[in-house]
Order: structure tokens, then sequence, then C-alpha cells
């Protein structure tokens, strides 16, 4: 009876997508493929609703399901949009954790990388809020959205987490702060842009908007280049494009990165001289 309830609770997840023209393997690695994207992030509390909080209290989830395992810079790109078109009230779920996770941390931060009562600052950015703004934007309901952009904008104007301050000042977290100087760089500039396009107000739409930009204050004309940046702004002398170790990357080199500006490709492709220099 276990094994019966089960296949068809998991039938019915895998049923929201129905595919045609594939033949039995295709089928078999596709289905696998979306049972895969199910797996995290976990429900995480007891069978009545309790669960032990970032402050190490214990909490009651009122009106939602609460979840961990938030591994937010492996998922913000791609798992999430998935999840608001095919689990919409478990996206809810997740954004109404997130934001209990908000209220309980002593940084008054979003998860960056969030496992059952821990928060473990592993990676970088804060990923918490394209996954936001996604279900804002596409209109997903059981979260307060005022409340979630508070947090959003507190969470981006935290200056002491990992270089902010700085960038908040420069416009670019400098080669001193962190090894992953540009990597940062970029990735919270498409997360202010993600900000931007829920901030509703025009004042903090535009603060938002014009941190977006701040890709720009990174790169370096002279090799058509994302690279390193001091605090005095000049660029790194010692700088190798292809290497992913010490060159102020995270797992990945200026080749990858110097493309991550996924908010404003025309720009990016300006940079480069335009569409046949970038092809």
């Amino acid at each position: 009876a276990v094994r019966k309830s089960a296949e068809t609770m998991w039938r019915k997840e895998l049923e929201r997508v129905k595919v045609t023209m594939m033949n039995e393997d295709q089928m078999t690695s596709f289905y696998t493929a979306l049972y895969h994207t199910y797996l995290s992030p976990t429900v995480y509390t007891d069978s009545d609703g309790r669960y032990r909080g970032l402050d190490q209290n214990i909490h009651q989830a009122e009106g939602f399901t609460n979840y961990t395992t938030f591994s937010l810079w492996d998922t913000y790109r791609a798992l999430h949009p998935l999840f608001s078109i095919l689990q919409q009230r478990r996206t809810s779920d997740m954004i109404n954790s997130m934001l209990a996770h908000y209220d309980q941390s002593v940084h008054d931060m979003l998860p960056v990388w969030s496992h059952h009562a821990n928060e473990n600052w592993c990676m970088i950015g804060y990923h918490s809020v394209p996954v936001i703004a996604d279900a804002i934007v596409k209109k997903i309901e059981g979260f307060d959205y005022t409340r979630a952009l508070e947090a959003c904008v507190t969470t981006a104007r935290n200056g002491w987490y990992d270089g902010l301050d700085d960038y908040m000042k420069l416009g670019y977290v400098p080669d001193e702060r962190t090894g992953s100087s540009v990597s940062v760089t970029l990735e919270y500039a498409y997360d202010d842009w993600c900000i931007a396009q829920i901030a509703g107000k025009e004042e903090l739409s535009r603060e938002f908007s014009d941190r977006s930009h701040n890709y720009l204050n990174i790169w370096d004309t002279s090799i058509g280049f994302m690279r390193p940046r001091k605090a005095d702004g000049t660029f790194r002398q010692e700088f190798d494009v292809l290497s992913t170790h010490g060159q102020g990357f995270i797992e990945g080199n200026a080749w990858n990165y110097s493309l991550y500006v996924p908010h404003d490709p025309d720009a990016l492709i300006r940079l480069y001289g335009g569409n046949k220099r970038f092809t």
C-alpha cells in the first residue's frame, strides 16, 4: 500500500509535463531527469509543522510547509525558474521558508546556502533574490510581496557581507577583498537587476537598476574580458584568462564569466564590438 501510494504521488508530479515524439529510452532519460529536479530543496518539519529554526529555537510553520537545503548558487539559474512553472505551490512554500530564515537571522539576511538550522555561507551572491523576484513577476500567490521585497533590499544592503560595502561604494568588489571578486561583482549585478524589476517605487528601482550596471566597472576594454580590479581603480597586472585558479573567479575563468550579463545581453554584445565579433 505504501509503495502504491508513493508511486501514485510521483506519477502525479511527473505528469505535470507531458512529452511526445520520444522513444522509450528518451522518455526514461527525460522523466528520470525531471524526477531528479524534485529531490531538493527538502521538507524540514516534524509531522505537526514544528522545526528548529536558524536561531536554534523551535518554530511552527503557519500556513506553509517549511523547506531547507537551499543551495541557491546551484539552483537559481534554472531549477527555481522551472519550479515557478511546474511547482508554484511549493515555490510559495520555499519563499515563505526563506522569509522565515530571514526573520530568524541575526544578520537580517535571506538564505545564501541554508541547510536545516544552519547557514553555510557557501558560494557567492544573494540568490534568494532572483527566486523571489521570479515568483513575483509570475504572480505566484501565497506569500507577502511587500515583506519579500523588504527582505531582498535589506539583504542587498548588508555592507558587511562578502565585499558588499566596497561594491556599493566603488561599484565593484575589489581584488583585495576576495579571490572571487569578478564573479561576485557580476552575480551581485544580476541580483540587483532582479530587485529593480520588483521595486515598485521609482527611487528604489533606480537604485538597483544603477547597481545592475556595475559589471561595466570590471570590463577591461584593452583585452575584452572581465578582469579583477583593485581598490585604487587599476586592473590586476598578472592575469590569465584561461586559468580557473586565483584569477578573481569561482569555478570558472574569464572566458566563462565575461559572458555573464544575463540581464543586459545587448549591452554586453556592444562591449564586444557588435554581433559579429561577439559571435
